[in-house]
This record gives structure tokens, C-alpha cells and sequence, in this order.
């Protein structure tokens, strides 16, 4: 939403800047001043259709979490997916194989160590 925001402010001021609005700017003869201010309007109107495509940085969607906590409860004394196991998760998720990989690092950094009911928890280590 701060970016669609950002976007709608740097509009504005661009708006101010050129007097021309998004929608204006499309005659069939101009001046060298006119097609920069279509330049504008174009660039403003990629940047607020690729906005809502982006998701936030380390967000995953919900349906893709859900199957990769799946995978993790099935398999939480071990949760070390093998090659094969990759694979198919990158086919149902849709993720690349490098974000799969990434989840399961983060995920067990997260919760299998910390989780005294696993049976291979990681004792504390102390230096003497």
C-alpha cells in the first residue's frame, strides 16, 4: 500500500511539474516538451501496473506455506528434503528450487532446534 502511495505522490508531482494529467498528452503532433511529458505518463502507468504484482520481500502466499508446513510435519524428525522431494515441491509451490532451499534453512533455524519434543534437538553448547 506505501508503494501504491509512493506512486500516486510521485504522480502528483509530476502532474504539477508538466501540467499534464496520465490521461492526456496522446495528440498526433508534438513538440520535443510534449512526448517527455508522455514519457512520464507511460513510465507512471508501468510503475502502477507492476506495483500490485510485487509482494513483500520474504512474504510467501499463505497456500504455498501451507504446503511446505506440510511437508515439515510429516517429516519433522528429519526435515531434510531430498533432491526428489525438491523437485515436486518446486512444481506445487511454483517457488525456485534456491527459495525452497531457503525456507527449509530458515525453518528449521526457526523451530527444529528449539523444539524439545524433537528427538535430535541440538544441545546448548558451552565453552570452558
Amino acid at each position: 500500500m506505501e508503494a501504491v502511495m509512493a506512486c500516486w505522490e510521485l504522480e502528483k508531482s509530476l502532474q504539477s511539474l508538466t501540467g499534464v494529467s496520465p490521461g492526456e498528452g496522446t495528440g498526433a503532433t508534438m513538440s520535443d516538451d510534449d512526448e517527455e511529458q508522455v514519457g512520464y505518463k507511460e513510465k507512471i502507468v508501468d510503475i502502477r501496473e507492476e506495483i500490485p504484482r510485487k509482494r513483500r520481500a520474504g512474504k510467501l502466499p499463505g497456500d504455498t506455506t501451507s504446503l511446505l508446513k506440510a511437508w515439515w510435519q510429516s517429516h519433522s524428525k528429519w526435515p531434510y528434503p531430498t533432491e526428489e522431494d525438491k523437485a515436486r515441491l518446486v512444481q506445487e509451490t511454483g517457488l525456485q528450487l534456491k527459495q525452497i532451499n531457503n525456507w527449509f534453512i530458515n525453518q528449521r533455524k526457526r523451530n527444529w532446534h528449539s523444539n524439545p519434543s524433537s528427538s535430535t534437538s541440538v544441545k546448548s553448547k558451552r565453552k570452558r
